[in-house]
């Protein structure tokens, strides 16, 4: 900067020499800048690796939702696997029941024709017994006196 002093000659000027700045303010902005671009490389670099276990825990809630769901749907299926047995059994006892009660009145039935046999049997050698014999004479009456 060149300052004129009022009391010269105008026409005399001072030039004042610029003086060298040294090399000092140069060395701290590229230290600042090199801080900066360290930082912003640890924050896009800490970010990712953030973003990396978000994604692996997501993952994981993921495989444990669907081993949930799958065991959630073979329980299901063993409940119905269960129930169409026991379906089965029931029905296979319901058929054994009617079979065993078929039988036991086929029995039933067999022995009263037996017994009704037997009875009918019994009845006609009871008549026969007391039924008078047709190939011998009969008998001879006592007289009425």
């Amino acid at each position: 900067m060149t300052y004129i002093e009022p009391e010269q000659d105008p026409r005399v000027r001072e030039v004042a020499a610029a003086e060298r700045s040294s090399s000092i303010g140069w060395i701290a902005a590229a230290a600042v800048a090199i801080v900066a671009i360290v930082a912003v490389t640890f924050l896009v670099v800490d970010r990712n690796q953030n973003t990396d276990q978000q994604a692996i825990a997501a993952a994981q809630t993921q495989a444990g939702a669907a081993q949930s769901a799958q065991a959630a749907q073979d329980a299901s299926l063993q409940a119905q696997s269960a129930s169409q047995t026991a379906s089965q059994a029931q029905m296979q006892a319901q058929q054994t029941a009617a079979d065993r009660a078929a039988s036991d009145r086929a029995n039933a039935e067999a022995a009263a024709q037996r017994a009704s046999a037997a009875s009918a049997d019994r009845s006609g050698q009871d008549a026969s017994a007391t039924a008078p014999d047709s190939d011998r004479a009969p008998a001879p009456q006592p007289a009425p006196q």
